[in-house]
């Protein structure tokens, strides 16, 4: 697989033949299976813990263009700290996130960045939010819940611990 770079070339083609480009490269992939390829999830203490911080962490994501196979691996860690910035937990889960692709003209570096940039983590984003919030349970942990997305916004701006909160003692009937 080979990275993406979100970033455009300096003599870029007017945004509206992108934008026309992407809408094409949209039309011709049809998703075909979205499964994780790596889950690593590690306690560095022992739960209970107070987590003070959560980090997300986004490595660029790769593509292999293989026609008639579009693939895309989504790599995401999140690390719980504590009060002096010390790693309590950490949690990987690499997706990969795969299409098939039309007959065509092989999509152009920069619509298939934009495309993946843009749409591509949309349609990962559920899977990434189930996987970690599964592996912070399963880790004994309070789950981690990813925030809710937006179309303005490629990557989710908040992340939640969820609380437990202790039983009350039920009062004893008379």
């Amino acid at each position: 697989m080979n990275s993406v770079k979100a970033d455009t070339a300096s003599e870029s083609p007017p945004q509206h033949d992108l934008g026309e480009r992407v809408a094409d490269l949209h039309s011709r992939l049809h998703l075909s299976d979205v499964r994780v390829q790596r889950l690593r999830a590690e306690s560095l203490e022992e739960p209970p813990f107070d987590v003070h911080s959560i980090q997300i962490h986004s490595s660029p994501c790769e593509v292999l263009l293989e026609p008639p196979r579009f693939a895309v691996r989504v790599n995401q860690t999140v690390t719980l700290r504590d009060p002096d910035e010390r790693t309590l937990a950490e949690v990987e889960v690499i997706l990969i996130v795969d299409y098939t692709l039309d007959e065509g003209p092989l999509p152009s570096d920069e619509a298939v960045a934009t495309y993946v940039e843009h749409n591509t983590y949309f349609t990962a984003h559920p899977y990434l939010r189930e996987t970690l919030q599964n592996a912070t349970l399963k880790l004994g942990l309070e789950p981690i819940v990813l925030g809710v997305l937006s179309r303005d916004r490629p990557r989710p701006t908040e992340v939640t611990l969820v609380r437990r909160v202790a039983a009350r003692p039920t009062e004893a009937t008379e």
